[in-house]
């Protein structure tokens, strides 16, 4: 695991089990017509042989919640897959998705999942061959938990497996944590 991707982990754990984590730990379910903004870190594992490591990703959403239990989401994320190839190389890729969220009460922990479609646009480095130069379309599902901290922000860990159409990686799998602020 490189470094930046333990410090990512580190930060995480160190903020989620902090003091501060059980001050106002109250819970404001969202309501019809809230919105909520979001932004991630975490690692990203491409299920391919030549692209076997963890890499860092960042993502930031947008969230529009048409009942207290249903949103819709729009994610931008980036990252980045380095080639095990002879000669080395990477594959940065920037993806644009599109998910409906459905979220149970839980108190302070509100469970949720997620599913959608997304565009993925793959830029191998010139030492790849340019097949790996594209614009895929690709499906995503998973799940995570949004732990009320205060009343409209809470810290939101999720995971997500991503299948796209093209050259590898094509599937992969994402693990992020970050903070969402409702209004």
């Amino acid at each position: 695991m490189t470094r930046i991707c333990r410090t990512i982990l580190l930060s995480t754990l160190v903020l989620a089990l902090s003091p501060i984590a059980t001050l106002g730990a109250t819970s404001t379910a969202p309501k019809k017509g809230d919105m909520a903004a979001s932004f991630n870190a975490g690692v990203v594992r491409a299920f391919d042989n030549h692209f076997d490591d963890l890499e860092p990703v960042f993502t930031g959403s947008f969230e529009y919640y048409t009942s207290p239990r249903v949103s819709w989401r729009g994610l931008l994320g980036v990252t980045s897959f380095d080639a095990d190839f002879p000669g080395g190389g990477s594959v940065d890729a920037t993806f644009l998705t599109g998910n409906i969220l459905y979220n149970w009460e839980g108190g302070s922990v509100h469970p949720y999942v997620t599913g959608g479609v997304g565009v993925y646009q793959k830029d191998g480095s010139s030492s790849l061959p340019s097949e790996f130069d594209e614009t895929v379309i690709g499906l995503n599902g998973g799940g995570g938990i949004d732990w009320f901290l205060g009343s409209r922000w809470a810290l939101e860990f999720e995971g997500t497996l991503h299948g796209l159409t093209g050259e590898d990686p094509n599937t992969f799998l994402l693990a992020t944590a970050g903070i969402k602020f409702w209004f």
